[in-house]
């Protein structure tokens, strides 16, 4: 069965503060909504928002009150910049990292492969997840990269892929089959299983795990349930109306949970589409 993964939002008062509270209420959602594993400071849990010290209180406070998976996101500009905050929080002892590709720079491939090389070998007894998103990074990292990085680094076991890139999974799972590929897009669950994921990385999966464990599910036993297929990408087009994870933080705020404000430059969606109603 393939792991659901959540990329989990960081709440924040009216004064911009974290809220614990409710995240407590949230690390609760997000088991009982049959999530997997979390990760922190992700695109969708502001990280560059963040501050360190913000970070191992906001990693100490989940780990002791979950049981689920925790993961690490890492998003920096330079190699320099990631061992600065790896050295910072070497407190933590954290397992498993997901590195993000370093955004607005666009490396070449060849520096790519030299930037999670290095932070591999920096990194060697602990696992990594490249996450690939070239929307936001302006940088796709190519299969041959990926090659040369799997058979180099034997700690880099995975990658989450958010471009869409369906060709790049089937490659992947042909040729290195016990490679982790996790799919970035909720909308093309049921396409990603067809070629072999081993799970999703979601931005909802917060409130509709179970119905994306639930496609999940049917397609282990060779069933494609239509109308959950169709819901689950119904749900997807009105999320996608606005930004992550200013969309999340809606939907929550409606559902009754507090502390969905935002960090700038990112503001709150205007209560003006009614079509999140559908999905209350």
């Amino acid at each position: 069965m393939g792991k659901l993964i959540n990329n989990l939002i960081t709440p924040f008062n009216e004064e911009g503060k974290i809220c614990f509270k409710t995240l407590k209420l949230l690390l609760d959602e997000a088991s009982k909504n049959k999530n997997d594993v979390l990760v922190l400071f992700s695109l969708c849990g502001e990280g560059t928002s963040l501050s360190i010290l913000e970070k191992i209180e906001i990693y100490k406070f989940v780990k002791e009150n979950t049981n689920l998976e925790v993961y690490y996101s890492l998003n920096h500009l330079s190699y320099e910049s990631a061992i600065d905050e790896i050295e910072k929080i070497k407190e933590l002892d954290v397992s498993t990292f997901v590195i993000t590709c370093p955004y607005f720079i666009k490396p070449s491939q060849d520096g790519l492969f030299l930037y999670y090389k290095y932070l591999a070998k920096y990194l060697s007894s602990k696992k990594i997840l490249i996450h690939n998103i070239p929307s936001r990074t302006g940088v796709n990292i190519s299969f041959t990269t990926l090659k040369k990085l799997l058979k180099s680094q034997k700690n880099i076991v995975g990658l989450i892929e958010s471009s869409s890139d369906l060709n790049l999974i089937s490659l992947l799972k042909k040729d290195f089959p016990s490679f982790l590929v996790y799919l970035s897009e909720d909308k093309l669950i049921y396409e990603g299983l067809e070629r072999g994921v081993d799970g999703l990385v979601s931005s909802i999966s917060i409130s509709f795990g179970k119905t994306i464990k639930e496609v999940m599910e049917d397609y282990q036993i060779g069933f494609k349930n239509e109308l959950i297929v169709s819901y689950l990408r119904l749900v997807c087009e009105i999320f996608s109306e606005y930004n992550i994870p200013s969309n999340i933080k809606y939907y929550l705020s409606k559902k009754g949970f507090d502390s969905m404000n935002l960090r700038l430059p990112l503001v709150k969606v205007k209560d003006i589409n009614e079509d999140f109603n559908l999905l209350m």
